[in-house]
């Protein structure tokens, strides 16, 4: 299970936890719980609640907190595109020099 979906569990099966939730992005209870659901089924962002998001319904906190996550999968995923081309190269190189060095 991803760390999203495990988090997302542990938000659902706590009603404090849910209750909290649903608080903090002035949601009910019942939404708030459907929100999480479809989340656990459909990870990406639709454009209607990208709209929402950026819309002045919703809170700066939750603006923050969405930019915030889109710039750290950004900057995680292409970090990681860097770090796995780098060791590809690496790895290639490496193999390409011993061959030689076992040719000679």
């Amino acid at each position: 299970m991803k760390k999203g979906n495990k988090e997302i569990q542990q938000i659902l099966s706590d009603s404090s936890k849910l209750q909290d939730f649903a608080g903090w992005n002035e949601l009910s209870i019942s939404a708030a719980r459907e929100i999480l659901q479809r989340l656990q089924e459909k990870p990406d962002i639709s454009d209607e609640v990208n709209k929402y998001i950026w819309s002045n319904e919703s809170s700066d906190d939750l603006k923050g907190y969405v930019s915030g996550e889109e710039k750290g999968y950004k900057r995680g995923h292409e970090a990681g595109f860097a770090k796995g081309a780098f060791l590809g190269v690496l790895a290639a190189s490496s193999a390409l020099a011993a061959y030689f060095l076992k040719k000679k």
